[in-house]
């Protein structure tokens, strides 16, 4: 099997982050090294992830400030060196078979870029399992728009059916370096840090589509996900949330739409972004 590192980016997940590396620390493949970048914690995150150097390979890169999401990844991706890197959320808990399930799927692929399991819903500070479909792969619309597969569903019997789809959800996301190479900026910027946070996982999986790298989605690997902001809870107590979601929205339209997208989707474009400009005039007058 091929290596695989694991990168947690932590910002005051001391609650779940215990449950996640214990997780980790009782895969059947062992991870070649784990990577926790502690953004801006003030919980001690990075005390608990030290804990684990017993059990993990783990190392801890802890910063003041919180910089953002997709920095703290790129800090993670430049650490490791393994064929495999896994974007792991640090309210995720992992079964135990779910790296060597995942990495077999897709290294029988040579294009697969990215590859992600079965995220079920999580309860508790334990990430206790449940039967609720957090999700089940990234998937785009003609609008613009992009969703968690069966988010907040049972699992459907389509969702137990391997596919190849647009995107991973950055919670529990299995990458090939090769790929993260190829589609890096100059100086070796993988994820767009202009994406503070929101939307960076969809960037990501944009980019790599439209070089030619495909998505696995491989349910016979599961996970389980607390996942703070709900894909169908409503923003409208969350200013920032909202503001940064606004925002990125046409930003990732913006870096990743060519001129074939802007052709046949601009109908369904036009409609939404009314939409989300009537929102924001009224009813959600904090994203602006």
């Amino acid at each position: 099997m091929n290596g695989v590192d694991v990168i947690i980016v932590c910002h005051n997940h001391a609650p779940t982050l215990t449950a996640t590396l214990a997780g980790l620390a009782t895969q059947s493949v062992a991870p070649v090294r784990v990577a926790v970048i502690d953004n801006g914690s003030d919980d001690g995150c990075s005390v608990i992830a030290r804990g684990f150097a017993g059990r993990l390979p783990v190392s801890v890169v802890s910063w003041r400030d919180n910089r953002g999401f997709s920095a703290a990844v790129n800090a993670g991706i430049r650490e490791t060196v393994s064929p495999w890197v896994l974007a792991l959320n640090p309210d995720c808990r992992l079964a135990a078979d779910f790296l060597a399930t995942l990495v077999a799927a897709a290294t029988v692929h040579s294009r697969v870029g990215a590859a992600c399991g079965l995220l079920l819903r999580a309860r508790g500070t334990e990430l206790v399992a449940s039967e609720i479909v957090d999700s089940a792969g990234m998937v785009v619309t003609a609008s613009g728009r992009h969703f968690d597969r069966g988010a907040g569903q049972a699992v459907a019997r389509d969702l137990e059916k391997p596919a190849l789809l647009f995107g991973a959800s950055a919670a529990a996301a299995l990458y090939r370096r090769a790929a993260l190479d190829d589609v890096a900026y100059p100086g070796g910027e993988v994820f767009d840090e202009r994406f503070f946070a929101y939307r960076e996982d969809a960037d990501l999986a944009w980019r790599l589509q439209r070089r030619g790298w495909s998505c696995l989605y491989s349910p016979a690997a599961r996970g389980w996900h607390a996942r703070g902001l709900k894909p169908e809870a409503a923003r409208a107590d969350s200013p920032k949330i909202n503001r940064l979601s606004v925002r990125n929205r046409f930003l990732l339209r913006w870096s990743n739409a060519d001129w074939r997208w802007r052709v046949v989707c601009f109908p369904w474009w036009l409609i939404r972004d009314a939409m989300v400009v009537a929102a924001c005039l009224t009813s959600e007058r904090s994203s602006l």
